[in-house]
């Protein structure tokens, strides 16, 4: 018993000397992180308020898979502060940072220490200035779930969608991190929205999608050469564009989440979109039917690399969202608008409530019919009367 009891004392007093050395350890040599907390107050990391406006979630004819997705989004006057809807959270980090405050509740002291430990560990910020030495979606996926998301979500689990043509076998920075999980990604249904994740965070519930990049040609200061920044167009509303499918994935995981969790008080579900340069947010709330988005959060600064704080207190409260977010509770709901997706897909409605599922998402139900008039089945030929004798 004397080993079984050591244990777990030995590893609440390292906790506890991590947390207790924050503030002369990190905190004074990177006094903007601080700063960082209360950018949650403000409108720089606000949330918009979304309207749908051309729709094809419920098309009569034919389920649509996310990347032909027509969603068009159309923003509202209203934006509100990120911390409204992770409030618990907010003035735990504030408190512990102002005050030197270690929550006595052991779960949100357990979620604070996943924060503490990726700010300390210099070998996370190794990892993640490589971003943009990816070749590909994939390889990013595999670079950030490693050295970013595992590192911030106290249920590290994750898979990878299995369909992508480049699937590598480790992390990027050729250090042992474990083994790189595929598996079968899909959620939806046939008959509606549906397709495959790009990453799954199996503990968290949340969905990682890679967002299409632009690429621009830049001057680097430093070296004087010409270097290529992908950047995200923040403006394309087109079909399946990457906010578009970031929208529809994230709607349907939410109603799928309440499918599967209807006793949680909180509905507002998360989905996160990714590029090299930065993360995007949105979240949709199934039962009140709210659609919310934010700016581009900066993963970094390169030249040299600099993790921005902003991104990773966002990044830390959403991948523990079903701990962390109070979801609608702490604004007016009455007031929030309405996105209008329940109207949009009303007659399809009960398929997203009550019939969507993850994993095993079949995405051939339908036969592609020929549009070639040679082709039509039982077909009437028709020759005008004036051109009979003719």
């Amino acid at each position: 018993m004397a080993s079984l009891d050591g244990g777990p004392r030995k590893r609440r007093k390292t906790d506890d000397e991590l947390l207790e050395s924050f503030h002369d350890s990190f905190l004074c040599q990177n006094p903007s992180f601080a700063d960082a907390i209360y950018r949650f107050k403000d409108i720089t990391t606000g949330l918009g308020a979304f309207t749908i406006g051309s729709c094809n979630a419920a098309d009569p004819d034919n389920g649509c898979s996310f990347n032909k997705a027509v969603c068009t989004i159309k923003p509202t006057q209203r934006v509100y502060a990120f911390a409204n809807f992770f409030v618990d959270a907010f003035k735990m980090l504030k408190n512990f940072v102002t005050k030197k405050e270690i929550p006595s509740d052991s779960e949100m002291k357990m979620f604070l220490l996943c924060l503490i430990r990726f700010l300390v560990n210099t070998e996370n910020q190794e990892g993640l200035s490589q971003a943009e030495d990816c070749t590909n979606d994939t390889e990013l996926a595999v670079l950030l779930t490693f050295h970013l998301f595992t590192r911030l979500s106290a249920s590290p689990r994750f898979i990878v969608d299995d369909q992508k043509p480049a699937q590598p076998k480790a992390c990027p920075c050729r250090r042992r991190h474990g083994q790189v999980t595929y598996g079968d990604t899909s959620i939806g249904n046939p008959v509606v929205w549906h397709g495959c994740l790009d990453l799954i965070m199996e503990g968290s519930n949340v969905s990682v999608d890679m967002l299409d990049q632009d690429s621009e040609a830049s001057s680097n200061r430093e070296s004087g050469r010409t270097v290529t920044q992908r950047m995200l167009d923040m403006t394309d509303n087109s079909m399946g564009s990457g906010l578009v499918q970031l929208a529809a994935k994230t709607i349907v995981q939410s109603f799928y989440y309440r499918q599967v969790y209807p006793e949680r008080e909180n509905s507002l579900i998360p989905g996160v979109g990714v590029s090299s340069t930065g993360l995007v947010f949105y979240f949709y709330d199934s039962v009140h039917d709210v659609l919310l988005g934010s700016s581009r959060f900066p993963l970094a600064a390169f030249s040299p690399f600099e993790i921005n704080f902003t991104a990773v207190i966002a990044l830390w409260m959403v991948l523990n969202h079903k701990y962390l977010c109070n979801g609608l509770s702490s604004v007016d709901i009455e007031k929030v608008p309405k996105a209008g997706f329940v109207t949009a897909a009303r007659n399809k409605l009960h398929i997203y409530r009550a019939e969507l599922r993850q994993g095993g998402v079949n995405f051939r139900l339908f036969t592609a019919n020929s549009l070639d008039p040679l082709s039509f089945v039982n077909s009437k030929f028709i020759l005008s009367d004036v051109l009979k004798d003719v």
